[in-house]
């Protein structure tokens, strides 16, 4: 029996999260145990859980079990709390909806088509908890735009993840995606779009969030495109951070993009949205009644 050992990043920074990454894909092949170590991790944010769980994926769907070991206590409670352990044991179906123990936490989940707008709605309801007099419908449409672009596009051999933590001290709500497909700038360079020019993977991505751009999207993702998550992060006071094979792209509310090469060689793409709860409209519950 093949074991390998994925000895997860105790640090945020992104080079060490890329390099892991990168250099864990080169054994995903023959591999009958993966083990998880979580050594001393303290802390994960939604960016770091939805990598991981696309990279467990990896091995996963080629037919090896998952063990995990390692973390401190709090951390492991954590864990624990939001089932992640359990996301690959057998018999668990990561496409549905699986309750955590964290109120504040929606379950990390394996995006499915059949499923993209039971979850979204399903993530506008858990969260008005928190905010009962705002309409989060906004949350949810972005969420669709999100997933629907993931299938369109991305043509990842790993279903794309996504988990959603709400933090109560500030309000504010963080969501992130993750896929290993074929990556934003190679979408768009596929597609053909402006190939006279030889586009850094930066600029494509810039291109991607331009109003009324989109790329061969099915008919009910037609006309929409990555410039409406823009638009809902700039008027939720919120921040969009997204990085894809080399470019990285990063725009809070108000302020100039900061977008530039990152020499990640990131095959896929990492979409991370922060929305301040504070932001959103009030409901209005008015029941109207038409008379025809």
């Amino acid at each position: 029996m093949k074991n390998y050992t994925l000895i997860v990043p105790s640090s945020q920074r992104a080079d060490d999260w890329f390099d892991f990454i990168r250099e864990s894909l080169k054994h995903t092949e023959d591999v009958n145990n993966l083990i998880v170590d979580f050594n001393d991790v303290k802390f994960m944010d939604t960016d770091d859980f939805v990598v991981l769980a696309c990279l467990i994926e990896s091995f996963y769907i080629k037919g090896c079990q998952v063990e995990f070991i390692g973390g401190i206590d709090g951390f492991n409670n954590h864990l624990y709390n939001i089932k992640f352990k359990e996301y690959w044991k057998q018999g668990f179906d990561r496409s549905k909806f699986t309750l955590s123990h964290n109120q504040t936490t929606l379950c990390l989940w394996k995006i499915s088509r059949d499923m993209i707008y039971s979850y979204s709605m399903y993530a506008r309801q858990y969260f008005e908890r928190f905010a009962r007099d705002k309409d989060l419908i906004p949350l949810s449409s972005n969420m669709d735009e999100v997933f629907n672009n993931i299938f369109d596009h991305s043509k990842s051999p790993v279903t794309g993840y996504i988990i959603t933590q709400y933090y109560p001290k500030n309000n504010k709500l963080s969501f992130s995606v993750c896929d290993f497909g074929v990556g934003i700038p190679n979408s768009i360079k596929r597609a053909g779009i402006d190939s006279e020019h030889d586009f850094e993977d930066w600029k494509a991505i810039l291109k991607s969030l331009e109003k009324g751009f989109s790329i061969n999207s099915t008919p009910r993702n037609r006309g929409f495109g990555l410039n409406n998550i823009l638009e809902f992060t700039e008027s939720s006071n919120g921040r969009l951070f997204i990085i894809s094979n080399d470019g990285v792209v990063e725009k809070k509310a108000g302020e100039m993009y900061h977008a530039g090469s990152n020499n990640f060689n990131f095959s896929g793409t990492l979409i991370k949205i922060e929305v301040d709860l504070n932001s959103f409209e009030e409901k209005d519950d008015t029941n109207e009644i038409f008379d025809f």
